[in-house]
């Protein structure tokens, strides 16, 4: 029986990364990256310098995962569309992850409102139905040097301006603090054996089954 270092090892390697070559906390924290794959409604946010491997995890390990380039999108298309009566990306894949978060926008004016209430709650009104999902959505963009910016602004001015309201933030269940991963280079891409891609993605949709909410009780 492995121990749980050892599962934890096991769990990083197959991302691709070697845990030997990354301290406890950074373990942890790419540990944090994969919680959205296991767990409904899990909104995380990571801001950090580029080449930290933020995007990789969404568009690379599970095929139940849809990364989206920052750029302007619409409720139909994320959400609902009133016209034909389906549901958007949140009910069709198990995280949704927008790359490049200073580039997000809505077309439409209540867009980022039905962000909120979807994040709040994992459903949101749509002319007269009310929509549920759980799909978790996963926030990543980036921060050049975090000394600076804790100096002049604060830690989520990446975000748009829309975006910069404590009733959004207080939907997130955890901010990675990206800075604190090393940056990819040759020696932390590992040659050692993990679980094969196909299995760690269904084994991570399986684990969308259970809750484990409460289990800080």
């Amino acid at each position: 029986a492995f121990s749980e270092s050892e599962w934890i090892d096991v769990l990083i390697r197959s991302t691709g990364l070697e845990p030997s070559h990354l301290d406890e906390r950074a373990k942890w924290h790419v540990l944090a990256r994969m919680v959205p794959l296991v767990e409904n409604n899990y909104n995380v946010c990571e801001l950090g310098p580029r080449g930290t491997g933020k995007s990789h995890i969404y568009k690379e390990i599970s095929p139940n995962s849809i990364l989206i380039s920052g750029g302007q999108t619409t409720v139909a298309n994320l959400f609902y569309n009133l016209g034909r009566r389906t549901v958007g990306l949140v009910g069709v894949w198990d995280v949704v992850a927008f790359d490049e978060v200073a580039g997000i926008s809505f077309k439409d004016k209540d867009g980022v409102q039905i962000m909120k209430d979807y994040m709040a709650s994992g459903s949101f009104a749509r002319g007269r139905d009310s929509i549920s999902a759980s799909a978790s959505m996963v926030f990543i963009g980036n921060i050049d040097n975090v000394e600076t910016l804790i100096k002049t602004s604060h830690l989520l001015a990446p975000f748009p301006e829309v975006m910069v309201d404590s009733a959004f933030f207080d939907r997130f269940h955890a901010y990675i603090p990206g800075w604190e991963i090393p940056k990819m280079r040759p020696e932390l891409l590992t040659n050692q054996y993990g679980l094969i891609t196909d299995y760690l993605a269904e084994a991570c949709r399986e684990m969308r089954k259970r809750t484990f909410g409460d289990a800080i009780d």
